[in-house]
């Protein structure tokens, strides 16, 4: 795998706070993103509202050219809020994921997922709304607006096998970062910066397991964050007739937040915890008679002894 994590990027120079090393390293990564890719459509005072970051990060930012007097861009400023460790509405998911995979082994996680499409009308349509949405089944129509998946998933999950261990240990090097879609679809980007986000990492790591010949497919779902849960998409490796759920991006992600313990967790530990899998395809969640929509997943969680009628 030709993976060259954050090389040749440049340094960030003039950070504000010295101690802060964390910033230096995102805006290192986050140069690589070219910028024709970026909306700067996100004003200063939106930014430090509504993702809750100081003014010396921002100035910060816009020194790097992370921004231009029109504003800032979502996904740089999504980036720079995780890897500050910033609570903002923007970045509740991932305390939620690292929680979902600290439950004790000998356990289950029992998720209730409750589709909520929205209406895909262009304004000045009068026709009503018509919902599917794609459960684990297939798609279901919805004519009351909702529709609940449940699932049941396993905390504990089998090892990977060594040639797959390998593979997870190498795309673990891979930094998780949110990109546009212009570019985060863009395997050859993802190869040659080692920047990748959950669609185009899961893409890459599939196309190099099926390379090297191991039974490797992709899965859509959603990543557990409840109260309200996020498309997602991973890789499922086969293990002795069991497909097995892994992440190694998102766990790197979290061990560089802190959110998992080192001495607990790798890249190779299976994330199935907290993936909720409804299909092998990429693909809208949601459809408005017949055309994509929008869907919110309302996620309510349990964690119960495996055998437990709870």
């Amino acid at each position: 795998m030709n993976v060259h994590p954050e090389q040749d990027a440049g340094r960030a120079h003039d950070i504000a706070r010295p101690e802060d090393m964390r910033l230096e390293d995102t805006v290192r990564a986050l140069r690589l993103v070219p910028d024709d890719a970026r909306g700067f459509d996100v004003p200063w005072a939106d930014a430090e509202r509504d993702y809750n970051l100081p003014p010396d990060v921002l100035r910060l930012m816009l020194a790097e050219g992370l921004g231009r007097p029109s504003g800032f861009d979502h996904f740089d400023l999504l980036n720079v809020s995780l890897d500050m460790g910033v609570r903002s509405l923007w970045t509740f998911g991932p305390a939620s994921w690292a929680k979902g995979l600290r439950a004790p082994a000998g356990s289950v996680v029992r998720a209730e997922i409750e589709y909520v499409p929205e209406c895909a009308h262009e304004p000045g349509e009068d026709e009503d709304c018509a919902f599917q949405v794609l459960l684990p089944g297939g798609w279901t129509p919805c004519p009351q607006g909702t529709a609940v998946a449940r699932f049941e998933l396993p905390v504990t999950w089998p090892g990977p096998e060594p040639r797959a261990a390998e593979l997870l240990e190498e795309f673990g090097r891979v930094r998780f970062v949110r990109l546009p879609m212009t570019v985060g679809l863009d395997l050859d980007f993802i190869g040659r910066t080692g920047v990748a986000d959950c669609t185009g990492g899961s893409l890459f790591l599939v196309r190099e397991g099926r390379r090297r010949g191991l039974p490797i497919r992709l899965a859509q779902g959603v990543i557990l964050s409840p109260p309200f849960s996020v498309l997602h998409y991973w890789a499922e490796i086969e293990n002795d007739g069991l497909w097995v759920p892994h992440d190694p991006l998102i766990v790197g992600a979290m061990l560089r937040w802190g959110l998992l313990d080192p001495a607990e967790w790798d890249v190779r530990r299976s994330t199935g915890a907290v993936l909720a899998r409804v299909s092998g395809e990429m693909g809208p969640m949601g459809l408005d008679a017949g055309r994509p929509a929008g869907v919110s997943f309302a996620t309510t969680v349990r964690t119960v002894p495996i055998g437990s009628r709870g």
